[in-house]
């Protein structure tokens, strides 16, 4: 598929790539463009070819600790152990990389290969290890460019991209090649790698969008009144909330209907990503409501109690306690009183700054909220 640039297109990114040409002479710019390039030497150097096979599990371990999207684990080291190395292995997780970026077979069947026989690597990870590596030939794709493209009116990869990620290495190819023509037309500007494309979107992301001024249209501010009066209405509202944050959602009860919609046609997700043990993702299934990032970890767990007894929520979650997520029980607010005091049990007590508590008043207010977020999310800058 041939990739064009419109003529309005070009001229827009022209002159962003312009005013970023000034903003890189910046202490602020400076300072963006050295970290970028440390990071490239870093990986370059820790992860090369001939040092890969040696790596020891503390190596390894600074190594995952410095990138970027680790920054999302509070608790690197959990990650790390119960992620990686103890479902894995550290040989394991050795030779599946070195394929992935030495092997002779073509990237995308490589990436497959790392994702189908490693768990707890997402997209964000494997494409930050191999843009850094390699940056003439593999971008970044993470929260940056899947803002900054639509911000652009850049409509040069499908919409799936952008909500839910990608998941084949064929998918991450025609991403390359729709970045690449981006790279292709700046390279007067000096842009002549993914990292100066990284850079720039940075910037954009950063410095630009945040001060964009727009004039808002009433519709978008005006609030829509919510009532959750049942099982079916909390889980729709928390699916619908987690879509507006950008989260993966799933629901177990997949059949069940609210507003005369399947809860499984709210949900992104049909299936539990296998993210785990069998034991942990048998458990998962039985959650009302999962959240998950866009490397298809958890980051939160949602049990709607609504005639049942918190008790039964509260034990389901705990099942999980071992993986970094948080946990939530929503119910009527009559039932807080009965919450707080469950919490003093021994089971609960030792973890209970996980646990938070959420009323069907409060979920509606922050559904309330949301919308016109999402609704100016869409305006400002795509979907």
């Amino acid at each position: 598929m041939i990739i064009m640039l419109s003529s309005d297109q070009i001229k827009k990114l022209h002159e962003y790539a312009s005013e970023f040409q000034q903003w890189l002479q910046t202490p602020k710019g400076q300072s963006n463009l050295k970290e970028h390039r440390d990071h490239e030497a870093y990986f370059k150097e820790e992860l090369s070819e001939d040092k890969i096979e040696n790596l020891n599990e503390e190596k390894f371990r600074e190594i995952y600790k410095t990138l970027w999207v680790s920054n999302f684990w509070g608790n690197k080291d959990w990650y790390f152990d119960n992620r990686l190395i103890i479902p894995n292995g550290l040989d394991k997780i050795k030779k599946e990389l070195k394929n992935m970026l030495y092997g002779s077979e073509d990237i995308a069947t490589r990436y497959d290969s790392f994702k189908n026989n490693v768990k707890g690597f997402g997209p964000s990870s494997l494409t930050e290890i191999l843009h850094f590596i390699f940056p003439n030939k593999y971008c970044l794709w993470n929260e940056k460019p899947k803002t900054v493209l639509p911000f652009l009116r850049l409509e040069i990869l499908p919409e799936k991209f952008f909500k839910y990620g990608f998941t084949t290495g064929t998918e991450y190819l025609h991403i390359v090649r729709a970045l690449s023509v981006v790279k292709d037309e700046l390279n007067d500007f000096g842009i002549k790698d993914f990292i100066d494309i990284d850079l720039l979107f940075w910037h954009i992301f950063d410095d630009i969008i945040p001060k964009r001024k727009v004039d808002v249209p009433k519709e978008v501010v005006k609030p829509q009144k919510v009532k959750i009066d049942s099982h079916e209405a909390a889980e729709y509202y928390l699916l619908e909330i987690g879509k507006m944050l950008g989260y993966l959602t799933y629901t177990v009860d997949q059949s069940k209907s609210y507003l005369e919609k399947p809860l499984g046609d709210t949900a992104i997700l049909q299936e539990i990503p296998p993210f785990a043990s069998d034991r942990d993702l048998e458990w998962a299934r039985r959650i009302d409501v999962m959240w998950f990032n866009e490397d298809e970890n958890p980051t939160h767990c949602f049990e709607v109690e609504h005639t049942t007894e918190i008790v039964y929520g509260l034990d389901r979650l705990i099942q999980l306690q071992h993986l970094y997520v948080s946990f939530f029980i929503v119910a009527n607010e009559e039932k807080r009183s009965k919450y707080e005091s469950l919490l003093n049990r021994i089971q609960y007590r030792r973890i209970r700054d996980r646990f938070k508590f959420i009323s069907y008043d409060e979920l509606a207010k922050f559904y309330e909220y949301a919308l016109p977020f999402y609704n100016m999310k869409i305006m400002l800058l795509g979907e």
